[in-house]
């Protein structure tokens, strides 16, 4: 690194000292190997009083978890239909995933708490269809939060949500990636993947204007990578909040 290359990146560092850093991780980047190295940038982070909050998904395990048990899972996102068997392979991939995202964390001498910040209720009948244990998120506990990030503590956010009598639903970790960021007024939203970018039509796009992403969004969304499409989608959400 060159010394006006240090010059540069100390400039932003006022800027977002004590600010809110949203983190949305893939599942399958968790447990790859250069995911100790994302640690290494968040432990940064903390070291310049960026309060980060951390989100993940688990779509990659389940996956993974339906193929050693043998079952089908009805849905891997967290949007389509969520049945009883797919709701605990969810339930035990998030576990498993959180659990390995603190063991990383105190290898960098960071502390994390999982949260059960997200109250969710049922997604419900979309065209005629029951989403079951599907759920969407309806309010964020930001006092547990914000209670959390002035102690230091890396909240840890799992692609679940509970309701008032203790149900538990999965939920897309990018609509609650972007629930926090717009409830907590975050100043960046980062979504970690194991793609360098969008890929529409086979072409990778590394950044595009809000207008323009809309635009694709409403013409040929079908286009996207489906493991992306999920990511347009709530980053143009985003970027309207």
């Amino acid at each position: 690194m060159k010394p006006t290359d240090l010059r540069g990146i100390l400039q932003y560092i006022p800027r977002f000292r004590e600010k809110v850093f949203v983190l949305s991780v893939d599942g399958a980047i968790v447990t790859e190997e250069n995911f100790a190295n994302i640690l290494t940038d968040v432990a940064v982070l903390r070291s310049l009083n960026i309060r980060v909050v951390m989100v993940h998904g688990a779509g990659a395990q389940i996956k993974a978890l339906a193929e050693q048990q043998g079952v089908t899972p009805s849905d891997t996102s967290g949007s389509g239909v969520t049945d009883a068997p797919t709701l605990q392979l969810a339930l035990t991939a998030a576990n498993r995933l959180s659990h390995e995202i603190l063991e990383g964390v105190a290898a960098h001498d960071l502390r994390a708490v999982i949260t059960n910040a997200i109250t969710a209720h049922p997604l419900g009948i979309l065209q005629g269809v029951d989403h079951l244990f599907t759920g969407k998120v309806e309010r964020i506990d930001t006092e547990l939060i914000q209670a959390l990030l002035s102690q230091g503590i890396l909240p840890v956010v799992p692609p679940l949500g509970f309701d008032g009598d203790g149900r538990t639903y999965r939920v897309n970790s990018d609509s609650v990636a972007v629930a926090l960021a717009e409830a907590l007024k975050a100043t960046k939203l980062i979504y970690i993947t194991t793609q360098d970018g969008l890929i529409h039509e086979g072409k990778m796009i590394r950044q595009m204007i809000v207008a323009d992403l809309e635009a694709i969004l409403a013409s040929n969304k079908e286009a996207f990578e489906p493991d992306m499409s999920s990511k347009a989608v709530h980053a143009s959400v985003a970027c309207k909040a």
